[in-house]
C-alpha cells in the first residue's frame, strides 16, 4: 500500500511505501535548515532512498521534517546531514 506525499520542490505527489504494522515507531521530528525548494528537495530525495523510511513530511516553511518508519533518529540525522543541511531534533 502506498501513501501519497506532495513534493515541496515540484508540487507533484511522490509515493513512499506505507506500513501499518507494529514495527513502526513513533515519528521522528527534526528541524532542518532549508532555505529553498532545492534544499527541501535534497532532503526528500535522501529520505525516499533511505531503507526503513515508511513515510515522511518535509515542510520548508517551518523547517520541520517528520519521518515514520523503522529507522532511528540517529540514522535519519546522519543521512540528512550528508546533504550539508544543519539538522537537530525538533524542540517545541
Amino acid at each position: 500500500r502506498f501513501s501519497p506525499h506532495i513534493s515541496t520542490r515540484t508540487g507533484y505527489p511522490l509515493t513512499v511505501p506505507h506500513r501499518t504494522d507494529a514495527a513502526m515507531s513513533d515519528p521522528i521530528v527534526l528541524k532542518v535548515a532549508m532555505m529553498c525548494a532545492g534544499c527541501s528537495g535534497a532532503v526528500e530525495r535522501v529520505l525516499t532512498k533511505m531503507e526503513g523510511v515508511e513515510s515522511f513530511d518535509v515542510n520548508l516553511e517551518t523547517q520541520k521534517v517528520m519521518v515514520k518508519g523503522t529507522v532511528t533518529q540517529e540514522e535519519v540525522i546522519e543521512r540528512i546531514a550528508k546533504t550539508g543541511k544543519a539538522v537537530e531534533p525538533w524542540s517545541d
